[in-house]
């Protein structure tokens, strides 16, 4: 919930000494530059990631006239690839507004749409959604423990795929019965039903296992124990409620970039369509694949055109298009944000940061 709305509860608030807030905001950090462990994680998902890439890529483009993809690309009509991208900045402002509510600090909505970019940019050009890793950093700082802000991250990740699975339920029944569709139907239930079932097991292991039991916990410990409280928090049906419709309001803009972008390369696509595009795709990216997800997105572009009768060749560009009204904004925009970031700190010498700590005597949440 938001910052303005938990202001009305004033019996939810908990006011702690200077001495605990200093000492929180003095904590040790963990460095912003990936260390041995991490590189490996990166050289890992490359691994994994590129060769699948390299596969869907082959599939999407096999069998297709790329001098006709061509063609329709240099035909594109620029107004509403324009309106595209018009919407897809309104995509991530209303992510932001929703990550914002969840996770409860000062920082106001212009810090988080540039977290929300920033982690889009640096996904897009390294593997393994670092990206979501470094926005559960920034949002935790001088706010509460990193294992909070991964919990954070997490549960606004968890609305994205309800609302995505929504989607695809809903449109499903309209469109197709093919198998691959089908497969990526089961795959999202099945991560729906991980989400909620970690989230009751982190209640459960919260409850049983008080944090006073055990007060000499190293870092991995403490860290997953705050990741754990903080998926275990209360969350009442109004919240859901809210945090749910958010998602389906960013995802039904998205939908409209998808018929625009369709009308920019020649392709007319009914809401009903866009809707199962944008469910498809969306999903369908989980898929282990290269950092922003080229040649995946390609494939799932052209795979879910074909059940429309739409051909490879406008299946292509159209794929090609709608990744680039969001990957070549936020590459650049999250690029920008990120030096004018590290730029401030390193000339003020502090840690690089997108706020700063609460002031003395407000509410805060650490791993204390």
């Amino acid at each position: 919930m938001a910052r303005d709305e938990s202001d009305n509860d004033a019996s939810s608030v908990t006011v702690v000494p200077d001495s605990s807030v200093a000492s929180a905001a003095a904590a040790p950090r963990m460095p912003e530059v990936p260390g041995n462990g991490r590189s490996r994680s990166l050289v890992v998902a490359a691994a994994v990631g590129i060769p699948v890439s390299v596969v869907f890529l082959v599939l999407a483009i096999r069998g297709t006239d790329l001098h006709a993809v061509w063609g329709t690309l240099a035909g594109v009509r620029p107004l509403p690839l324009l309106g595209a991208v018009a919407c897809m900045g309104v995509v991530y402002w209303v992510q932001a507004a929703r990550w914002r509510r969840i996770a409860d600090t000062r920082l106001g909505q212009r810090r988080f749409v540039e977290m929300v970019v920033a982690g889009v940019a640096v996904n897009n050009v390294l593997p393994g959604r670092v990206g979501d890793l470094l926005r559960a950093r920034w949002v935790s700082r001088g706010a509460y423990s990193g294992g909070r802000g991964l919990a954070t991250v997490m549960l606004d990740r968890a609305f994205d795929i309800l609302a995505l699975v929504a989607f695809l339920l809903l449109s499903l029944p309209l469109v197709t019965d093919e198998g691959w569709v089908d497969r990526i139907v089961v795959g999202s239930v099945v991560v729906l039903v991980v989400i909620w079932a970690l989230i009751l097991a982190a209640r459960s292991y919260t409850r049983r296992r008080p944090r006073s039991r055990r007060t000499h916990r190293g870092l991995p410990r403490r860290f997953l124990r705050d990741t754990l409280e903080g998926l275990s928090d209360p969350l009442s049906v109004e919240r859901g409620l809210l945090w749910f419709g958010m998602s389906v309001l960013a995802w039904g803009a998205w939908a409209v970039a998808a018929i625009l972008v369709g009308r920019a390369v020649g392709v007319e696509l009914s809401f009903v369509d866009a809707v199962f595009v944008t469910a498809a795709l969306n999903l369908g990216v989980a898929i282990p694949s290269s950092p922003g997800f080229v040649g995946t997105y390609q494939w799932l572009g052209v795979s879910a055109l074909a059940l429309f009768g739409i051909g490879r060749e406008e299946g292509l560009a159209f794929a090609i298009c709608m990744q680039a009204v969001w990957y070549v904004p936020t590459t650049i925009v999250g690029a920008v944000i990120l030096v004018a970031h590290a730029k401030g700190a390193w000339r003020s010498g502090e840690v690089f940061d997108f706020g700063s700590a609460p002031k003395p005597g407000v509410r805060l949440q650490s791993d204390t």
